[in-house]
């Protein structure tokens, strides 16, 4: 690997040590070595390398041991392409001429971590870096599956040449060097280039609690005690380094260590000024703070905003005259605006807003042309869906107009913007279907998930004429598979509409739904250089692989030659999340700089399967910070483009005026006021090992916030990421970053899944810094009693205050309802959007044996555990995928984090899969309540639905008392129980059910009759 190979060059004596540190990250079962420190690294411009992949047409797993050797210069070093099992890789040693492997192919992974046979056998290789190879340089390539040669001299970045009959394929992939390397999590790079043509990189650099690494989630024996998770983490610094020919400096520290900070932005004045900007948590919110350097000296930290809304992902550029912008998302009021500062020599000018919609603005992107503007980019919920607009400012300062890039009736967001030389100004996005984020799941398919497919589209701009961006079409990936070479493209026509209301139909018993295939690249990042060459950086899943952190997502770059653009080029450690942006810099005509944090997922550590906890304190999974070289000699022809237009829409999708009428309902009661905030409990995103389909977590926030409107939400995933303390750490702190008090109060959640007999559940808190628990081995069906893990967790709630729901109950995720702690489990997940409904057997959307998505455990059915005499409030949530059809209702005296909470405790709650609202109450007490009547119950109902009410029961002890057929949107009555039971406590609930199919489930109340 870059480390290896580089510490092996300057200190010979640590071969062997940095060799056991290669072989732990590539999946051997090794100790880690110790914390790396940063160092000035050389990265020669004269090193080129080659992904050289072998079985490509396999269909069983098949042996490809083997080896290089290299003519006319030296091996520099070698590195696994996705090793997995017993995968290895021979040390390179200094100046080798050759290096050997044991490899071999095997079936693609799949979540779980399992090699099922039905996955296909996928490709395997390594690639090699070579220094000091000239035009005779030959290397040769030997396997027991045969033999081949090529001459590197022939080979352009994006040309792919295949030998032996198809199975190997090799192509020129950019020479990898690490910037940053260290058991501290590097990411969020941002770059900008000074006047001497020196790059600069700034990044945000996490240290863990040492106590906390590892994928924590396996125990040996029992957590005795809990304080230590509450422990803090060592914090986030902002560091920053130069590259100047071909080397790397030490980093400069720019903020000081232990800071609770965000992304960090980049700009280089007239003066030769280098100043990073970046997010940091000052008393409760995340303000926009600035610093410049002269000769790695810095100057004094500016604070640039004190809103009490968080200001956040700032982008920065230099316009002609050498004065910096900065340009972020600033929330104010609970919206967010894209608000601008101007450098003023010292000081910033005050803030300048940008965009001017009322609604929710998003990813702002900037750049300076040569003849003097300055212009924005961002994305604006301004409609009802995401579109992109731009502004420019003058060279004399003067805002122009807004303009609109694309917007129509489609998803489109994240922009990106450069000038070329002449001025054009070019805009590039990423899109989805119409109805993004509106109604997905088993009952209903009328809107599309928040990941469903990703195009990226371009346009550029020449005054007010616009054009189409070249073929880009032709050169993105297609559908995405499992195999390295597909010949889909972006511009292939698709199976099946999107969205499509009959999906849903057709969906087969105990299976979800399944959206068409579609492309998946994301994240375009645009860069004109000084020649006039395009570059166009993004994500993409292909080939699709997965490893224990989740779905492995891979950078490409391509480039536009005036006339088309390149075949993608692969970015060599870009191995990481989907939302993973690098920094892109050039300071020459054909020259791209590309840096960005790799994790290391790409490889597969087989100790570390979901199904061996035994291994989970090791992570040979770190982020690392890299860079990637690309020198074009091929100049740029004159530009050619055509005529394009822009596509617009209507507004669409907008709140419903059900969405208004919760909010402004108040329920007076006992001397207290109560609202109702609409929710979830139950979301992931690419952090979950399973959320490949789920989108980035910054898109479940924004959907959270504009396209379901939530008022709260718990967000999101498996154990935080793992267990692993940085995933835990971002996780957290974006619950705290939107947090917008009176309009969106984030819980921190997350889940903790063990299969049947004990179930998934998920956690919330209302204060930050809690750390997942890990668990203890599973009990087996047929032992009795509680189990020891879920009796932990109640112990791990009751100390920092928390609660815990049930969810998928009558599945093979579900329980046997064995346990339950009514302090801390006070409410299930009675419905989930992406299955079914566990309320009890026959009731509407429930699941059954011919048909349970998940599988069949009848025992876990909500009614069961409301027989055992439980005290479980009703919720309903999204589960991965679903969007828009699961809401958890709570009625709270103030929209904060506390009273959240305690309306859990209180199990003032009710699931809904509309936007219902529901107001069932006996005498002074809510639902949920446990209380004793001298009278006999009578039950007060309040529905209001989003159509005609069908049906409405009124269920005591699992049994229908009192059922009526209203046909109105609008249901009120009182029903009294003329027949109650003396001195027993009963169970009295409501379901609500529509004309269309939606319901609503109010909790229960448990009523003790003392009467006669």
């Amino acid at each position: 690997m870059t480390r290896v190979s580089r510490l092996v060059l300057l200190i010979s004596l640590l071969v062997l040590s940095i060799t056991l540190y290669q072989f732990i990250r590539e999946g051997g079962s090794v100790a880690l070595s110790p914390a790396l420190p940063n160092t000035s690294i050389s990265a020669p411009l004269d090193e080129h390398s080659f992904r050289i992949l072998l079985g490509l047409t396999d269909t069983q797993s098949t042996k490809w041991d083997g080896s290089l050797s290299v003519t006319q210069g030296v091996v520099a070093r070698v590195e696994p392409w996705r090793f997995d099992l017993d995968d290895r890789l021979s040390p390179v040693a200094p100046n080798s001429i050759q290096v050997r492997w044991t490899i071999s192919t095997h079936n693609a992974r799949a979540f779980g971590g399992q090699n099922p046979t039905q996955q296909p056998i996928v490709a395997n290789g390594v690639i090699a870096t070579f220094r000091n190879i000239n035009a005779s340089s030959e290397v040769s390539v030997e396997t027991p599956q045969g033999n081949f040669t090529f001459r590197p001299i022939e080979f352009s970045y994006g040309k792919a040449v295949k030998f032996l009959d198809g199975r190997a394929l090799v192509d020129r992939v950019p020479a990898s060097v690490g910037v940053a390397l260290s058991r501290d999590e590097q990411d969020f790079p941002a770059a900008a280039v000074d006047r001497d043509g020196n790059a600069w990189i700034a990044y945000m650099q996490f240290t863990p609690n040492p106590k906390f690494t590892g994928f924590r989630m396996g125990l040996r024996e029992e957590l005795k005690r809990f304080d230590e998770l509450a422990e803090s983490s060592k914090g986030d610094q902002i560091m920053l380094v130069r590259y100047q020919r071909g080397a790397w400096s030490e980093p400069i520290a720019v903020s000081e260590p232990g800071g609770d900070l965000f992304k960090p932005a980049l700009a280089v004045d007239s003066t030769g000024r280098v100043w990073t900007f970046w997010s940091a948590n000052q008393e409760g919110n995340f303000d926009l703070l600035a610093r410049s350097f002269t000769d790695g000296k810095g100057g004094k930290t500016l604070r640039l905003t004190s809103d009490r809304g968080p200001d956040i992902a700032p982008v920065a550029a230099t316009d002609s005259k050498g004065n910096v912008w900065v340009v972020w998302q600033a929330f104010r009021n609970g919206r967010s605006q894209i608000r601008a500062v101007r450098q003023q020599g010292d000081i910033f000018s005050d803030e300048i807003i940008v965009a001017t919609s009322d609604s929710n603005e998003w990813n702002p992107a900037i750049a300076a042309s040569p003849k003097g503007d300055v212009t924005i980019s961002w994305d604006s919920y301004r409609k009802g869906d995401y579109d992109v607009y731009f502004r420019t400012v003058d060279s004399g300062g003067k805002p122009g107009a807004e303009k609109t890039a694309a917007a129509s009736n489609r998803y489109e967001a994240y922009p990106t913007i450069a000038y070329d030389p002449s001025g054009r100004l070019w805009i590039a996005w990423e899109e989805s279907g119409a109805g993004w984020g509106k109604d997905w799941g088993t009952e209903e398919t009328t809107g599309i998930g928040l990941y469903q497919g990703r195009r990226i589209r371009a346009r550029v701009w020449q005054g007010d004429q616009v054009h189409d961006a070249g073929n880009l079409d032709a050169v993105l990936p297609g559908v995405v598979s499992r195999v390295v070479d597909p010949t889909a493209r972006q511009y292939d026509e698709f199976r099946g509409t999107q969205p499509d209301p009959q999906i849903s139909a057709r969906r087969s018993p105990s299976q979800t739904n399944q959206a068409p295939p579609r492309p998946r690249n994301s994240y375009p990042r645009l860069l004109a250089d000084r020649g006039g060459r395009i570059w166009l950086a993004f994500r993409t899943a292909q080939p699709i692989w997965w490893s224990p952190l989740g779905t492995v997502w891979f950078e490409n770059v391509v480039s536009f030659d005036g006339s088309s653009w390149t075949n993608p080029i692969f970015i060599s450690h870009s191995d990481n999340l989907l939302d993973n942006r690098p920094a892109l810099a050039s300071t020459a005509a054909g020259e791209l700089l590309i840096v960005g944090s790799s994790d290391g997922r790409q490889h597969f550590a087989p100790r570390l399967r979901v199904q061996d906890p035994s291994a989970q304190n090791e992570d040979p999974y770190n982020n690392d910070l890299f860079a990637s070289h690309i020198q074009l000699s091929e100049p740029v022809k004159t530009v050619q483009l055509s005529p394009a237009s822009i596509e617009t829409a209507t507004a669409s999708n907008l709140d419903s005026p059900h969405v208004k009428r919760l909010r402004d309902y108040r329920l007076k009661l006992s001397n207290s006021e109560y609202r109702i905030v609409r929710g979830e409990f139950h979301r992931h995103t690419e952090i979950s090992m399973d959320g490949g389909n789920d989108g980035s977590i910054w898109d479940a926030w924004r959907y959270s916030i504009d396209a379901a409107s939530l008022d709260w939400l718990g967000c999101c995933d498996h154990d935080n990421g793992f267990g692993r303390e940085y995933s835990w750490w971002i996780t957290q702190k974006l619950t705290d970053i939107f947090h917008l008090p009176g309009t969106f109060t984030p819980m921190f959640n997350y889940e903790r899944s063990v299969a049947y007999p004990e179930g998934h559940r998920n956690v919330i808190f209302a204060q930050r810094g809690i750390r997942t628990l890990p668990r203890l081995p599973k009990v087996n069906e047929t032992d009795p009693g509680n189990a020891p893990d879920t009796q932990m967790l109640y112990r791990y709630l009751r100390h920092f205050n928390g609660i815990v729901a049930m969810h998928t109950s009558a599945t093979n995720m579900g329980t046997d309802w064995r346990d339950n702690d009514p302090s801390v489990e006070p409410i299930v997940e009675i419905f989930q959007g992406i299955r079914q409904n566990y309320e009890m057997p026959g009731a509407p959307r429930s699941n059954n044996e011919n048909d349970s998505i998940g599988g069949w455990r009848p025992k876990g059915f909500v009614s069961l555990a409301l027989e055992r005499g439980y005290k479980l409030g009703f919720q309903s949530s999204s589960d991965h995928v679903s969007t828009h059809m699961s809401y958890c209702n709570l009625l709270v005296t103030a929209p904060t984090r506390k009273a959240i909470l305690e309306a859990f405790q209180k199990r003032h709650i009710y699931g809904a899969t509309d936007d219902i609202l529901a107001d069932v109450r006996s005498g002074s007490h809510l639902m949920g309540d446990q209380f004793e009547t001298a009278t006999p119950p009578t039950i007060n109902v309040k529905l209001v639905g989003t159509a005609p009410f069908a049906k409405v029961h009124i269920i005591r002890n699992n049994h229908y008392v009192y059922s009526i057929e209203p046909k109105k949107q609008t249901v009120e009555f009182s029903w009294r129980d003329t027949n109650p039971e003396v001195g027993r406590q009963s169970y009295y609930y409501v379901r609500g059910e529509q004309q269309d199919g939606e319901i609503v489930w109010v909790s229960p109340m448990w009523i003790t009759y003392r009467g006669q």
